[in-house]
């Protein structure tokens, strides 16, 4: 019996999501890859993995969820002996995750700094929600994620980098705009209101107005902060934010104003799945992470300087 590390990682990537089209969205490969590569390890061992027949989510036997522990120590074992290579760390290969609304924020900073301390060090990156991190922390799909810590569960280690603050968006021509200092929520929840559609997001983004017995105006919602941001900057509407904008890419005709209300904070993490092997390589690109987020609080804080004399700043 032949059992590659290929196939495992396909078969434990379908079992955590749940489709061969969603592992094979996640490992980048073809969804037929996937199902060959399951009907291939169900012929080696003469029993099913997978239920058939039972809806639309494949679910595993009680056989494929004791393989399933197996291959997850097997990937591990492999992670172990291929990062006690005893070569050059810096000369390595390191894959990360990022929650997809930060990646335009950090994900440019990380890999300069990355690319300038070592530049022989290859660095790899998927975009994913929140869901989708977890995910590929625990099949080892990647090593690190930088991500918000909302609802992360008890086997996933995370490192505080930053708490950021929920801040307000307004178009630039409209009263709340003119006010000065801060915008209380009670002002912010009198005008339509654009939301981040989000699985964890919504709620989030929400919970500020909760918290003070408000109920927004939900006019409409959205997948994407830049579409939010147009959409404030054509005059439809006001949104509360958490993520930073991108440095450099701000949008003409919106204004973003810290709340009055002292509210929920949003902790910026990196995240590691728990008794996961941490190599060298990842070692260095975490640093690369805390350093690229450091520099971007630094910029957002001089920024929020210049345009609130208030001194009370978004981040």
């Amino acid at each position: 019996m032949h059992i590659s590390l290929r196939l495992l990682r396909y078969f434990t990537a379908a079992a955590q999501t749940g489709s061969t089209t969603a592992a094979a969205k996640e490992l980048n490969v073809s969804q037929p890859s996937i199902s060959v590569a399951i009907r291939e390890l169900e012929g080696l061992f003469g029993e099913d993995l997978f239920a058939r027949g039972s809806g639309t989510r494949m679910t595993l036997t009680r056989f494929g969820m004791r393989k399933l522990d197996e291959a997850r120590q097997l990937l591990k074992a492999a992670a172990a002996f291929e990062a006690d290579d005893g070569g050059d760390p810096a000369s390595g290969e390191v894959q990360i995750g990022v929650f997809s609304t930060i990646a335009p924020v950090y994900l440019p900073r990380v890999l300069r700094i990355a690319r300038e301390r070592y530049p022989n060090l290859t660095v790899r990156f998927v975009e994913g929600d929140l869901a989708q991190l977890e995910t590929w922390l625990r099949s080892g799909h990647i090593e690190l994620a930088l991500t918000y810590d909302v609802a992360l569960p008890a086997d996933i280690e995370r490192e505080c980098l930053a708490e950021l603050h929920p801040y307000a968006l307004v178009g630039a021509d409209t009263r709340l705009a003119r006010m000065r200092g801060t915008i209380p929520l009670a002002e912010l929840a009198k005008e339509p209101f654009i939301l981040i559609d989000l699985p964890h997001s919504r709620d989030f983004l929400i919970a500020p107005f909760w918290q003070f017995g408000l109920a927004p105006e939900i006019r409409y919602r959205a997948t994407s902060i830049e579409l939010v941001r147009g959409m404030v900057a054509s005059g439809l509407g006001v949104s509360l934010l958490i993520t930073q904008s991108a440095a450099g890419a701000q949008t003409p005709g919106i204004v973003e104003r810290p709340i009055r209300e002292a509210t929920v904070r949003q902790p910026l993490v990196i995240a590691r799945a728990s008794g996961a092997v941490r190599t060298q390589a990842s070692g260095l690109l975490a640093d690369c992470v805390r350093d690229a987020v450091a520099h971007a609080m630094l910029s957002r804080a001089r920024r929020g300087r210049r345009t609130n004399p208030s001194g009370q700043l978004p981040t």
